[in-house]
């Protein structure tokens, strides 16, 4: 009988034996490689020494690069192309450098652990570690449907799963900034002024901003109409590096949504709409500019007028802020912002001032 429910046992002749599983013949029935000592400890010394170095190879088996490789090709059809390029740099860039030759016989939990310990180590975050492990069991499972006879189980340890905000780290220009960076927008003219105007006013995605046309801004109701979203996507054609431009569905049903604009912005989009198929933000060679154009020509903008360089994805965190400090209910802030949980809004995008706290603060007194 193999002690301690492992594959080791002790012999007739006073020997102990371990038996490592490399693979399955033509008839699926296992493979062996047999492992002797004098002792359950050595064999199992022995044992970990093996699969370290060689690994349980298979005979007839996919490594998990292959099955990785397959899972993708062949969800493919039903992803949209900006889903199987993050998909994809997902895989690239962290499980294949590390399991491409591995055999999911190979996996433990031992493995998993040096796995995130590496993984942590890069600098990535325990919720970016878990969306990556994540993949990894999508693609074992598709290839366990596959293989009615093969099924894995993999062993994720315990790790540190706090939620940490970078965001909030990062360096965010004051509100008073942006009122700053607004009023001189109001008094100079540049091609994305109305552009950016409404990503202060409305806390857009950039991919957003990029994609809205003239025909979605409805200045009789005083809202705009966010339905589809712009993205630089690769293709991963024969040439690696081609990349492709994607106007697309926002990701979620949330994103799509109409946002009230303020009086003032209404005012000044009367002066400067266009026609109904013109991009708010207008490109050069091209009749749309791409959130990385933008980007630069932001932070450009920015540097002219003797600002400090920010990025664009800013103004929707000073939004929100703005917005929690003028009393806007967390609810309709939510809808607002497009996100599809409320908690998102709260932790990732709301920053509250020490002059919002010393306010609040102040209403005790009051009380008193």
């Amino acid at each position: 009988m193999a002690r301690r429910g492992r594959n080791i046992y002790k012999r007739k002749d006073g020997r102990w034996e371990g038996r490592i599983i490399l693979g399955y013949d033509g008839n699926k029935k296992r493979k062996y490689r047999s492992i002797y000592g004098k002792n359950y400890n050595e064999v199992k010394s022995k044992m970990h020494s093996y699969i370290e170095k060689y690994g349980d190879i298979r005979g007839k088996g996919d490594t998990i690069g292959i099955i990785l490789y397959d899972w993708l090709e062949h969800k493919k059809e039903y992803w949209k192309p900006s889903t199987y390029a993050n998909y994809r740099r997902i895989i690239e860039n962290h499980l294949l450098p590390y399991w491409s030759q591995i055999y999911p016989e190979m996996l433990s939990r031992e493995k998993m652990r040096k796995f995130i310990l590496t993984k942590k180590d890069d600098g990535l975050s325990a919720g970016y570690i878990k969306n990556i492990i994540a993949l990894l069991q999508q693609a074992l499972k598709y290839y366990e449907n596959e293989h009615e006879d093969i099924h894995y189980h993999i062993s994720i340890p315990s790790f540190d799963e706090k939620n940490e905000n970078k965001s909030a780290t990062k360096k965010l220009p004051t509100i008073e900034t942006i009122n700053e960076v607004e009023k001189l927008l109001y008094e100079k003219e540049v091609p994305e002024q109305a552009g950016i105007l409404i990503a202060i006013n409305s806390g857009i995605r950039i991919g957003e901003l990029c994609a809205l046309q003239w025909k979605d801004v409805d200045l009789d109701k005083g809202m705009i109409h966010i339905n589809k979203t712009m993205q630089r996507v690769s293709t991963y054609s024969q040439r690696h590096s081609e990349t492709e431009i994607y106007i697309m569905q926002p990701k979620t049903s949330s994103s799509v949504r109409d946002i009230p604009l303020p009086s003032h912005l209404i005012n000044f989009l009367m002066s400067k709409k266009g026609m109904p198929e013109e991009y708010i933000v207008p490109g050069k060679r091209v009749c749309y500019c791409e959130p990385r154009t933008l980007q630069y020509r932001f932070e450009r903008f920015l540097k002219k007028n003797g600002f400090d360089i920010f990025r664009f994805h800013a103004l929707r965190h000073c939004f929100a802020s703005r917005c929690v400090e003028l009393g806007f209910d967390a609810k309709s802030l939510c809808e607002i912002m497009g996100h599809s949980d409320i908690h998102i809004t709260l932790q990732l995008y709301v920053h509250t001032s020490f002059n919002q706290k010393r306010t609040l603060m102040e209403r005790l007194n009051q009380n008193f």
